[in-house]
Parts: C-alpha cells; sequence; structure tokens
C-alpha cells in the first residue's frame, strides 16, 4: 500500500527533508489485523481507516492505553513502544472528546496539563493561544452539555494541543462531529516556530476526510472482519 504525504499549513514553507514524527514498524495492533508501516511526517494530517471497534484500539495501542501485539512505535527516533502515556508526547482525542461534563469548557481543556508532568508557564500561554485559534474563548464558561457537538470536538483538540505533543491521535468514528473541518484545524494546533504536530485519524469510515490523501487501510482476516 502506498501514501503520498499532504503537508499543513505549518511546515508549507519548510525544507523538504521534513522530520518524520511518528514511525509505525510492522505494528500489529489487535489480535486478527495485519500490520501496519507508516510514516506521518510532522505537521502532516493522515487516516488510518478500520473496520468498527478496530480503530478504537488502534488509537489506544499507540497512546499507551494497550499493548501491542508486535511491531513498534516511534516519535522522531525514539521507541516509544513500551513507554507509558505521560512519556510518549503523543496526545489523544477519544471518540466522542470524552470531556467531563461537571467541568467547564476551560478546565476541560486545563486538565490535561494538570495530568502531564511537565505544566510550565510556556504552556499556559500556549493554552491561551489555542484556545483563540479554535474559536473557543466565547465559550469557556459553558458545560459541554451547553456547547454543539463540533466545538465539544474542538474542546477536545484544545485540550490535547495544550500539553505540546509530537504526534497527536484522533478516534473519529464514521459522523462525528467536527470531521469537516478536521484538515483546516490541524494548523492551528502548534506554535508558529514549531515543525507541526504529526495527526493521524483512526476512523471506521472510508468516505471519512476522503481528502486526506495520506491514507492506510487496516486489513483484518476475515473471521475476525465480519464477526
Amino acid at each position: 500500500m502506498s501514501a503520498r504525504c499532504a503537508t499543513l499549513g505549518a511546515v508549507s514553507q519548510r525544507s523538504p527533508e521534513v522530520r518524520v514524527t511518528l514511525r509505525l514498524r510492522a505494528l500489529v495492533a489487535v489480535p486478527g489485523t495485519g500490520p501496519v508501516t507508516l510514516d506521518v511526517p510532522a505537521g502532516t494530517l493522515a487516516a488510518l481507516v478500520a473496520p468498527p471497534r478496530f480503530g478504537t484500539a488502534v488509537a489506544r495501542v499507540l497512546v499507551g492505553l494497550a499493548a501491542p501485539v508486535t511491531g513498534r512505535i516511534l516519535v522522531g527516533d525514539r521507541d516509544v513502544t513500551a513507554l507509558p502515556p505521560p512519556r510518549r508526547q503523543i496526545g489523544y482525542v477519544p471518540a466522542g472528546g470524552a470531556l467531563l461534563p461537571q467541568l467547564n469548557v476551560r478546565r476541560n481543556i486545563e486538565y490535561g496539563q494538570r495530568k502531564r508532568e511537565r505544566v510550565h508557564e510556556v504552556a499556559d500561554d500556549w493554552t491561551t493561544t489555542v484556545v483563540d485559534r479554535l474559536e473557543l474563548a466565547l465559550s469557556l464558561t459553558l458545560l459541554p452539555h451547553q456547547i454543539s457537538a463540533a466545538q465539544r470536538f474542538r474542546v477536545a483538540l484544545a485540550r490535547a494541543a495544550a500539553c505540546l505533543p509530537e504526534v497527536l491521535v484522533v478516534d473519529l468514528p464514521a459522523g462525528s462531529a467536527g470531521d469537516s473541518r478536521l484538515a483546516d484545524l490541524m494548523p492551528r494546533l502548534s506554535p508558529p516556530e514549531a515543525p507541526g504536530v504529526a495527526v493521524l485519524v483512526c476512523t471506521a469510515d472510508p468516505g471519512t476526510l476522503a481528502e486526506i490523501p495520506v491514507r492506510h487501510e487496516l486489513v483484518t482476516e476475515p473471521s475476525e472482519a465480519t464477526r
């Protein structure tokens, strides 16, 4: 399978020798699936198309919430396959956003930083910037149920981006709100001086994000795919 690279605005004027940020090497994340070998350079948006339930399982393996069957996950030159989630520098947007219903938008976004070990003034300043970039400034005092599904999606993106990850994994089920704007939102998720965040979207819908030329089909064994 071949994959072409679509570079986002954050790195569109950089050298063609873009630093590869996320590399999957013969990764079998879930029993019954074929190995995935894929490069997602910094500042690139890619899609991993998988049957229902497999996409979420792959996303959880990438961020360290589950162990792979075989293969390796690399961020830059670091092999993060066996590292715990806080040490991977991989942000995660779960299906539906997984916002905390009792916290307002501001506190949901800040929650991700509080869970990280390296909270500092630069990250705080960046959080303010990403809130503005994702058009959430007027919603900061509202609870998740008081905003639209598309806004909840952007809150989840902001929460992940606030931790300054090198890689962002998005679990995007078919028909999820916010997917039509995802390609436009990605350049807003990293500081101007950064090479851009590598974004991998795990989805079950081949038509989702059809405009993204970097695509990989997750192959499943017939016995697994038809269960």
